[in-house]
């Protein structure tokens, strides 16, 4: 391959491997283009971004002495997109630093996209001040960076005031998805739903990802049911209705709808299915007590060659507690850790409290929390503890009650819980006690008097 011919090979590298962006690399470091071929040289830096090998990109980009402002936006956008938000901003800083290199509208994206990866509001204002004051026109990538990034920050009423300012003929179905998910995001799944409904009067193409977040939408709405078919019709209308993303999503969806039914019923119809696909399934299940089917579920995963992973053994725990199938939910904690080598989460550890305790096992449980390998948080006591009131296991409740108000000493709620376990075994001097310690726990005088009122007619 000629020099020649590795300059236009910027075009292609985009349709290209890591393995052969690497390749392509060595050859024209042996042929002398780089690094004096800048676009070669971005176009490489992109290409190690996609594929998520950030430390080739910096590399390349250290070796090259003569640094234009694509270069620059290539490398931000190689740390924005493989999700190292914090370097970004940070060679940001030194971009700025560099004579010949001001960032430019490019730059603004990829930085709008670290921020709201970071939930930063402070730097995405900053951002968001020198874009203004420096580039004449925002253009509409900025636009939409910009509704992202403050409805990720949790500020809707910023992006409400940003998505307001492009017009209705500008908006693209980036505009309108990033809209969507603010809202959604910021729970406001009505909201969401109404700013779907403006785009398809306006005409604008329903993509998969606009799909998804008014799927997301829906699914926060979860007690009205009859959303489901109408989600599911608009992703047979717009073809998305085979698409495995929006598949496994309408699955959760109607899932969380109590629609188990329909959720396997589009299972079963997938031709393709991931990891994310029994997932969803085994939670739907799960979470509409159905432990036996969550099961078989899973041993068909199995069967047809899927590795479990953290997830899935969390949500086939979950089904095993709600299903009170004890021996099962033990089996699949020891294969998790002994089998397949997978590190609990503490998420893991208080499902298999919560089963245990679900099936009056308390010492079991008990002495489950008591062996775990890192510190038990104070869900998993409190769990345990309204275990021992809903059981009447007075002894064992004082045991756990304990070691919940040693690690929470200052939250009232211990409190409140210890006096109401004493309160159902009539140890009144243990309430009195409790009440007490509250009180200077509280920072109030002991013998601080409380009132309450109500209204009645609205007097």
């Amino acid at each position: 391959m000629s020099a020649t011919a590795l300059r236009t090979g910027a075009a292609i590298l985009r349709a290209l491997s890591a393995a052969s962006a690497a390749h392509l690399h060595a050859h024209a470091l042996k042929l002398g283009v780089l690094p004096s071929c800048l676009h070669l040289c971005s176009a490489l830096l992109k290409a190690y971004g996609a594929s998520g090998r950030v430390a080739a990109a910096r590399q390349l980009f250290d070796e090259i002495s003569r640094r234009d402002v694509p270069l620059w936006n290539a490398l931000l956008s190689a740390y924005a997109r493989s999700g190292h938000p914090g370097h970004a901003l940070s060679a940001a800083s030194a971009m700025a630093r560099y004579a010949g290199a001001r960032p430019n509208g490019v730059s603004v994206t990829s930085l709008l996209s670290a921020c709201a990866q970071l939930r930063s509001s402070v730097q995405g204002r900053e951002i968001h001040g020198y874009a203004v004051r420096n580039i004449v026109d925002l253009d509409l990538p900025v636009l939409n960076a910009l509704v992202n990034m403050y409805g990720k920050c949790g500020l809707l009423a910023d992006a409400r005031m940003v998505f307001a300012g492009i017009g209705v003929g500008m908006r693209s179905d980036v505009s309108w998805t990033s809209m969507i998910n603010a809202c959604s995001e910021n729970e406001r799944p009505t909201e969401a739903l109404e700013v779907f409904e403006e785009m398809r009067i306006a005409g604008v193409k329903v993509d998969e990802v606009t799909l998804l977040a008014v799927i997301s939408a829906c699914t926060k709405l979860d007690c009205m049911s009859s959303l489901g078919g109408w989600v599911e019709q608009c992703a047979l209308e717009n073809g998305f209705l085979k698409n495995t993303r929006v598949a496994n999503a309408l699955i959760h969806m109607h899932g969380k709808m109590g629609r188990v039914r329909r959720s396997c019923d589009i299972f079963d119809s997938m031709g393709l299915r991931t990891v994310v696909s029994w997932t969803a399934i085994i939670q739907a299940l799960a979470m509409n007590g159905h432990g036996v089917a969550a099961l078989v579920r899973f041993a068909q995963m199995l069967r047809e060659g899927f590795q479990p992973d953290e997830v899935i053994f969390l949500s086939i725990i979950n089904a095993c507690g709600h299903s009170t199938l004890v021996k099962e939910g033990r089996q699949l904690f020891k294969s998790m850790v002994k089998e397949y080598r997978i590190t609990p989460w503490m998420e893991h550890y208080g499902s298999m409290v919560d089963m245990l305790c679900k099936a009056g096992a308390l010492d079991e449980a008990f002495e489950f929390t008591l062996a775990m390998p890192v510190k038990p948080d104070p869900v998993i006591w409190r769990v345990l503890a309204g275990a021992c009131r809903d059981l009447g296991n007075a002894s064992l409740a004082r045991k756990v009650m304990e070691h919940v108000i040693s690690m929470e000493p200052d939250y009232v709620g211990n409190y409140i819980l210890a006096s109401n376990l004493y309160a159902a075994d009539e140890d009144w001097r243990r309430v009195v006690d409790v009440r007490l310690d509250m009180g200077v726990r509280k920072g109030t005088p002991r013998g601080a008097i409380a009132a309450s009122y109500v209204e009645v007619n609205g007097d």
